[in-house]
């Protein structure tokens, strides 16, 4: 038995919403992504298969731009104040291959490779919204913004958590800087 994983937990592992090689995905079975399961010893062997696993996806191009983007670039970070959400590691003191080897990093590589932390369901629902809209522009944001308070409240998410997701959620359905509106309109849910 792998010293990562408990059997018990594989059936609630999140899968990979992009083409993984069998090396990139021999490296991804092996993570404990639950960072309420990482002990110091875990992450002694989690971290250097995170590290090896984002070398190899990034240096192939297959993670989307957009959630790299998500990590490094201030406009795809509202409320960051300006700064992109790697400024904040960095003004927290981790940078460079440190922040890819940090625990708190599973979330953001989880993000790049399962997409939003979203139930399937509230996903589909969201996404076809938009696919329904044909060419977004702002004016369908309003309604956009609706259909995802409705599906945060529907599948009981916190507004806070819910918004971030989706936000990204917004970002994986080319919507933009207009994907700010959704992340706004879930984290008005009261």
């Amino acid at each position: 038995m792998s010293e990562l994983k408990n059997p018990a937990k594989l059936n609630l592992m999140r899968e990979p919403d992009i083409e993984l090689t069998e090396a990139e995905r021999g490296l991804f079975d092996q993570i404990e992504f639950d960072q309420d399961h990482l002990s110091h010893k875990t992450w002694q062997v989690n971290a250097p298969l995170v590290e090896q696993l984002f070398d190899l996806l990034n240096g192939r191009g297959a993670l989307p731009a957009h959630r790299l983007k998500w990590f490094t670039d201030a406009d795809f970070n509202p409320g960051g104040r300006g700064r992109s959400r790697e400024d904040q590691w960095r003004q927290n003191g981790t940078s460079g291959r440190e922040i890819l080897r940090h625990p708190n990093f599973l979330s953001y590589i989880s993000y790049f490779i399962c997409g939003p932390d979203l139930p399937p369901a509230a996903a589909r629902t969201f996404r076809t919204a938009v696919e329904n809209c044909g060419m977004v522009t702002s004016g369908d944001m309003a309604t956009l913004s609706k259909v995802a308070r409705a599906l945060a409240r529907q599948h009981g998410l916190g507004a806070h958590a819910a918004s971030d997701e989706f936000y990204k959620l917004a970002l994986d359905c080319g919507l933009g800087r207009n994907a700010s509106y959704i992340r706004d309109g879930v984290r008005s849910l009261r």
